[in-house]
Formats: structure tokens, C-alpha cells, sequence
């Protein structure tokens, strides 16, 4: 019996094993040959010539739709499981009770049985006749363990019956609104050809670009080591340090036992002259970039004020399309935040959102802006977890006050950790974010 239970952890099993199949052209060995939505996704793969790899979109768009479909199936696989998991303990409750408890159960026993099942799937009339003979635990052991598979079995059927009566609707709807969402996702892809920039960002954050043109430089210190004086005069020697070099020995140690010797020259304790003056090594600095290796969860903020709305809008929807497909294909998580004069977060890692996220900017562009709050609300995602390593990037016209002194100070908090604050801003405001930002691009 598949374990339906925990819908985010299906979801996710479902995601990872359709990029499994794209890649391999078969199921994850992991998934159960009974898990009949797996098997349906398997369906729909195979009887999709177009899902050939050469064309990305059509493929997340596939991919967004069987999730959202399943989304809404597991919602009624769980509550068919919970109505299922009852009667299992039921009949755990019956199979480990005294003689004595299964004569009380009995009668309720029985009514469940010839409630719910045929005689061919649980003989009740059979197993009391046998109750006559001498072993009666073993009589009892065969009526619970057909009365189990036969739970399990009306729980798949059911599950099963309603994947078919359902599975016509979802593919009618693929074929007539599958073809609307790719041209319109076509439409945004475009932008990315557009404009080169929000190439670049997609890029930074992916971190497929060279990371020693995007890091600071870290000054590291080298000290060089200069050749020893074999002759030192009088005036070179300034005093008497404790070491290893033989070249510098007093006589007194050469005139030690053989085996202290060698003891006090492993351990660094032979007394030698000291020369500072020709042998204090060079200090030299170094620039060396810093590159961040680890890949960490990206935060995209969406100024969703009414300046934004038109063309603005469908350059953020073209870069937040982009970097959420780069965020799945890395399994990274992403948070989208959009923001005008009240901010509000989705967590787009979660697979049982991306159906949201038409209807969480649907009919957003309008009223002013609160900067100070789209930050506030980002400094608190980045709080709520291991968040370093982190891109934050903040998509928005920028026409908003600088973040006060606290807020800047927050933001240089978590950038020692190795969080980025980048910005695409979008129309003609002034610079002024340009400090404070580790890169702004404009539009």
C-alpha cells in the first residue's frame, strides 16, 4: 500500500522522478510498481512525443500540470488512506487481543466484514464454520490476514477509480490550456533574448558564471622566506632563540650525548644564534578572490506596486520564470516575495505551490510602495533557517527611500554569512541602491 500521507514529500518524490525519467527514460528504481499515479505519470511521458528534451518549456509546462493535478488527487488519496488506516487498527486491535476480547469484538467484527466486503474477497461464513475445530488461533490468523489484504485491496481500487474517472478531465484540460500556457511562457522566454541582463542574472545566481568577476577581493598575507647567511658577523648576531637550524648552532650543543641531541633537534630546543635583520621573512599581500561554492536558496523579490504594472511586469515574470526553472533543476529552495504597500511570501520549493503562483501575482500590480517592508520581510525569510549562501534579488523600479540605518545594518549582517543582495531596476530612478546592493542591473 503506497503511503499517501505526507502530500509535500509525495510531491516532491513525484517531481524528482519525472526529471529521472527525462534523463533516463525510465522510473526511479525508489518508486513502488503500486503507486498508481507514478504509473500514470510513466503514461504520460511515454505517450508525449513532443517531451523530447529539445524544447524546455514544453516540458516544465507538462511538468507543472501533473503536479498541480496530482496536488489535488493526493488531497483525496489522504482522506480514502485515513478512512483506511481505522479499519487497519482495528484489525491489528482484533488480531492481538486475548480469546476472550475477539469473542466481545466479535459481533462488531462482523459487521464491519459483511459491510464493506464480498464473500470472495473475505469468507466470514467460511472462517466461523472453521471456528469448530480445536485451533482457533490459527483460524483467526487467516480471517485477519485476508480481511487486511482485503482493505488494501478496496483502498487502491478506490484510488485507482477515481485516477480514471478523473485522468480524461486532466489531459482534456492539458490539450486545450497546455497549448495557451506554452505560448504564453514562449512570450516570456522572449525577454531573456531581449534584454541580456536578466541573462546575467540568472547566471550570477546560478552561479554558472566565472564567481572570481562577481566575489570581493580577500587580502591574504604571505610571508617569503629569504635564503639563510652562511656567515654572520659579530654585528648581525643580536641575541640567542631556541630551534632546529644547524647552521647557526652554539658549539656547546655539538658537544651533547648523540641520542639528546637529535631529541632536542626534533623538538626545536637547540640553542642557535638569532640574525633578525637578514632573516625576518617578507610580508606581502595577496589578492585573492573568494568564490562561494555552495549553492544556496534563492529569495526573489517582486515590486508588485502599480508603477510596475505593463511591460515591467512581464520583464519580473520572464526572470522569476527563469530562475525558478534553474532553482528546480539545482534543487534549491526559492521564495518569492512581492511587495507594495503589504508584503507576502510562497515558498516555491514546495511543489504544491507552482499552481499557486499565477493566483498569488494575479491582479497584484497596483498601489504604492514599502521598501522598508519588502526588506524586512526578506531579512525574515533569510531567519527562518540556514539561509547562507543565499541570492536575494529584488525586482522593482526602485522609486522608494533607502533602507533605514537597522535595516542596512541587518543586511551587512547576513552578507558576512554569504548572503548577495542583488536588484534589476527597471526604469530611469536614481542610483541610489547602487551602494547598498552587491550589483544592480538596469533595465
Amino acid at each position: 500500500m503506497t503511503d499517501y500521507n505526507d502530500i509535500d514529500a509525495k510531491l516532491e518524490e513525484y517531481s524528482e522522478a519525472f526529471d529521472f525519467y527525462m534523463d533516463c527514460g525510465e522510473m526511479p528504481p525508489s518508486i513502488s510498481p503500486d503507486d498508481c499515479l507514478a504509473g500514470y505519470m510513466k503514461e504520460v511521458l511515454e505517450n508525449n512525443p513532443q517531451i523530447d528534451g529539445s524544447d524546455p518549456t514544453w516540458t516544465e509546462v507538462l511538468k507543472e500540470d501533473l503536479i498541480s493535478y496530482f496536488t489535488a488527487l493526493l488531497e483525496q488519496f489522504r482522506e480514502m488512506q485515513l478512512q483506511a488506516m481505522k479499519e487497519l487498527a482495528l484489525i491489528t486491535q482484533f488480531r492481538n487481543a486475548t480469546i476472550e476480547t475477539k469473542r466481545k469484538m466479535w459481533s462488531q467484527i462482523c459487521g464491519v466484514i459483511e459491510e464493506g466486503y464480498s464473500i470472495y474477497e473475505v469468507n466470514l461464513q467460511g472462517y466461523t464454520a472453521q471456528f469448530k475445530t480445536e485451533d482457533k488461533q490459527a483460524v483467526f490468523d487467516a480471517l485477519t490476514a485476508d480481511w487486511e489484504n482485503a482493505c488494501k485491496g478496496k483502498l487502491d481500487r478506490k484510488q485507482r477509480k477515481l485516477l480514471e474517472r478523473s485522468k480524461r478531465h486532466f489531459e482534456n484540460f492539458c490539450r486545450d490550456a497546455g497549448t495557451s500556457d506554452y505560448e504564453d511562457r514562449k512570450k516570456l522566454d522572449n525577454y531573456i533574448h531581449r534584454y541580456p541582463q536578466l541573462q546575467e542574472i540568472v547566471d550570477m545566481i546560478g552561479r554558472d558564471k566565472d564567481p572570481s568577476k562577481e566575489e570581493k577581493d580577500s587580502i591574504i598575507y604571505k610571508f617569503l622566506p629569504v635564503t639563510v647567511a652562511k656567515n654572520h658577523s659579530v654585528e648581525e648576531i643580536d641575541r640567542v632563540e631556541t630551534g632546529d637550524n644547524l647552521e647557526r648552532l652554539l658549539p656547546v650543543e655539538l658537544a651533547m650525548p648523540e641520542d639528546l641531541f637529535f631529541k632536542r633537534y626534533a623538538t626545536k630546543e637547540l640553542q642557535q644564534f638569532s640574525s633578525p635583520g637578514k632573516d625576518k621573512p617578507k610580508k606581502t599581500e595577496e589578492h585573492r578572490k573568494d568564490p562561494r561554492l555552495t549553492k544556496g536558496p534563492i529569495i526573489v523579490s517582486i515590486d508588485t506596486s502599480g508603477s510596475m504594472s505593463g511591460r515591467p511586469e512581464k520583464i519580473a515574470f520572464s526572470l522569476l520564470k527563469q530562475l525558478l526553472r534553474m532553482a528546480k533543476k539545482q534543487k534549491r529552495p526559492c521564495f518569492l516575495i512581492s511587495f507594495s504597500v503589504r508584503s507576502k511570501s510562497i515558498d516555491l520549493a514546495n511543489p504544491r505551490n507552482w499552481g499557486k503562483l499565477d493566483n498569488f501575482l494575479k491582479n497584484s500590480f497596483s498601489g504604492g510602495t514599502d521598501g522598508e517592508q519588502m526588506l524586512a520581510e526578506a531579512i525574515r525569510v533569510l531567519q527562518t533557517g540556514t539561509f547562507e549562501m543565499s541570492d536575494v534579488l529584488i525586482i522593482s523600479d526602485f522609486e522608494f527611500p533607502i533602507p533605514q540605518k537597522q535595516t542596512q545594518s541587518k543586511i551587512e549582517q547576513n552578507r558576512v554569512l554569504g548572503t548577495r543582495f542583488y536588484g534589476l531596476k527597471i526604469g530611469h530612478s536614481s542610483d541610489k541602491y547602487d551602494k547598498i546592493l552587491d550589483r544592480l542591473w538596469v533595465v
